[in-house]
């Protein structure tokens, strides 16, 4: 008889709820790295946050400590810090000086021009 298809026999890296934080927090990182390397270098000193090349070697450095550490050591836990500072304090700022702060997608805009009928 085959064994039952169960969700820790399909994927192996989610046997217990240690693995998923792990992922979720190595996905956290990778956000937060990706979106500071692809973002314009003057936009960090327009916003007045610390530089660019600052903000990628740090998301960087805690990003393969993550990877090669477990996330429990003090540069892991250094690195979720990080990470939740520029995506919470950094990110938004940011975006702000790019001029796509709170007028994102779904943002009412004003019309320009007269009303319609």
């Amino acid at each position: 008889m085959l064994p039952l298809a169960t969700f820790p026999t399909l994927l192996h890296g989610f046997a217990n709820p240690i693995d998923v934080i792990w992922w979720v927090l190595l996905g956290l990182k990778l956000v937060a790295l990706l979106d500071a390397a692809f973002r314009p270098r003057a936009v960090f000193v327009a916003a007045d946050k610390l530089t660019k090349p600052g903000w990628v070697l740090i998301l960087a450095t805690f990003t393969l400590s993550h990877i090669f550490q477990s996330w429990l050591s003090f540069f892991g836990l250094i690195g979720i810090v990080a990470a939740g500072v520029y995506l919470v304090d950094a990110r938004p700022a940011l975006r702000a000086a790019a001029g796509r702060g709170r007028g994102g997608w779904g943002a009412i805009r004003r019309r320009r021009g007269p009303r319609p009928l």
